[in-house]
C-alpha cells in the first residue's frame, strides 16, 4: 500500500480543496497499486509552490499549474517501462478507478498518474 506520508513527504499543509483531492488520490492509486499488483514507488506527490517553480527553473517541468499543486497527482518509478505498458494494455481499469496519465512517451523513467481529465480528455495525453 502507498501511504500518505509517501504523497507528502515534507508535511506540506493542504486546505479543504487540495485535501480533498489529497484524499480522492490516495485511494485510486491505491486501487492502481493493487489491481497492477506489484509495489510501487512515489517520487512525486504533493508539491509546494517553490517546489513546482524550482523544477520549472530546472527544466524538469513546464506546468504552471500542476495537478501535484492541487493534491491531485502523483509520479511512480517505472524505471523499465513496465507499469507504463501495464497502463496502456489496460485502459479500461484506468477508466474505472478514474486516473489518467501522461503519455509514457513522455515520462521515460516514471508513470504520472492524476485524478482530473486533461483539457484533451484523452486518457493518456501529452503533457
Amino acid at each position: 500500500m502507498i501511504t500518505k506520508r509517501e504523497l507528502n513527504p515534507k508535511g506540506y499543509e493542504m486546505g479543504p480543496a487540495v485535501a480533498k483531492n489529497f484524499e480522492i488520490l490516495f485511494e485510486r492509486i491505491n486501487d492502481i497499486r493493487q489491481a497492477w499488483g506489484k509495489p510501487m514507488i512515489v517520487t512525486s506527490g504533493l508539491r509546494s509552490d517553490e517546489k513546482q517553480a524550482e523544477l520549472i527553473a530546472q527544466g524538469k517541468s513546464r506546468a504552471i499549474h500542476s495537478k501535484h499543486l492541487a493534491g491531485a497527482a502523483c509520479d511512480i518509478y517505472d524505471p523499465d517501462g513496465e507499469l507504463a505498458q501495464w497502463c496502456l494494455a489496460n485502459e479500461d481499469i484506468l477508466r474505472r478507478i478514474g486516473v489518467w496519465c501522461e503519455h509514457p512517451d513522455y515520462t521515460k523513467g516514471w508513470v504520472h498518474f492524476q485524478i482530473m481529465a486533461p483539457k484533451s480528455g484523452k486518457r493518456f495525453f501529452i503533457p
